[in-house]
């Protein structure tokens, strides 16, 4: 069995669970390794389950004409061979003028899933497939260690996730995530493919390339092993994420009540006593559960609110704290109270 055969099998499952037969889908292509070897994997999905494939290429307009009209021609023959649709879209510089609010990279990844969502939306899809391997994951990992994260960071990037674009929402889709770079190289050779390299995957001013290009090289001198050391750290965060989240569910489903028998609707923490001997983690997660469920917009609340809610729930005495959006906080013997005429169910 080819390498191909072998990556189609260890994928099938995951496309086989979340995508039903008959489904249209888009890919984001550009002409890579990575997304060339997951047009080619999907299109052979394709004949033993039945999906509607597009391929859109999406113009960020960074780069130089003949090198962006070579990356639209390689897609195009590349949807061509398969008989699958396709589609280019652009980035216009007003857009990305307009937009750019942040990091190059961190603009073009916005704006790109804008335009991917708006392809998905004229073709009738959900899902939104992207060509990300191991090797991103453990970039992001990094990345997001240097830049400073938390132990959501570590976990990277996934293999699904919802993300709302333009107040829809789509299926993110990255089925080659359990599969490393060199191998999606192999499966453009195999199937007869030379894939454009990007020239801009060279500059070492962004720092997801300074991270691949020297960083990375450095790590593999001392573990030659490193990206799948990273990758097992990230998973390991995963399930310290999920055992906590499910501490926060349990604990809020023990401390937290909902009492609707007035005409305003009150959330409770019942036993303040034991929510004091619980860690400053586990109370924050708790008050930013009730939070959520109450009418304020998550842009009002801030960490300082919740550092005074828990400072007056551990202080002596009756105690209120106004919040936004008119919700009422009150502290009284063993029992504190969110208080507010209208709450998200």
């Amino acid at each position: 069995m080819n390498i191909t055969n072998k990556t189609l099998k260890k994928i099938f499952p995951f496309i086989s669970k979340n995508i039903p037969s008959g489904a249209n889908i888009i890919v984001g292509c550009s002409g890579g390794a990575d997304s060339t070897a997951l047009a080619i994997l999907l299109f052979l999905y394709s004949i033993e389950k039945n999906i509607n494939i597009k391929l859109v290429y999406v113009n960020h307009n960074l780069r130089d004409t003949d090198y962006i009209n070579n990356e639209k021609k390689y897609v195009k023959n590349l949807a061509k061979k398969y008989k699958l649709k396709y589609n280019s879209t652009e980035i216009t510089k007003n857009e990305f003028k307009n937009n750019h609010k942040s990091s190059v990279e961190n603009t073009a990844r916005i704006l790109r899933f804008d335009k991917l969502s708006n392809e998905a939306k004229k073709f009738n899809a959900k899902n939104i497939f992207l060509g990300h391997t191991s090797t991103d994951k453990a970039e992001t990992i990094l990345f997001n260690i240097i830049r400073g994260t938390g132990l959501k960071g570590l976990e990277g990037i996934t293999k699904l996730t919802t993300k709302k674009i333009n107040t829809k929402n789509y299926f993110i889709m990255r089925p080659l995530l359990e599969i490393e770079r060199v191998t999606t190289e192999k499966i453009c050779k195999e199937n007869g493919f030379v894939p454009l390299h990007d020239k801009t995957n060279d500059d070492l001013k962004y720092t997801r390339n300074k991270i691949r290009k020297t960083i990375f090289p450095l790590l593999k001198e001392i573990n030659p092993k490193v990206i799948q050391s990273i990758l097992n750290l990230g998973s390991a965060a995963k399930e310290t994420n999920e055992s906590y989240e499910l501490l926060v569910k349990t604990w809020y489903a023990k401390l937290v009540s909902i009492d609707t028998s007035n005409s305003k609707t009150i959330f409770k923490i019942k036993d303040i006593n034991a929510f004091n001997q619980l860690t400053t983690k586990l109370k924050t997660e708790i008050i930013k559960n009730i939070l959520n469920h109450i009418s304020i917009p998550k842009q009002q609340i801030t960490a300082k609110h919740i550092i005074k809610i828990t400072e007056l729930i551990s202080l002596q005495g009756t105690k209120y704290y106004d919040l936004p959006n008119k919700v009422k906080f009150t502290k009284e013997y063993n029992m504190a109270s969110f208080k507010y005429s209208d709450f998200k169910n």
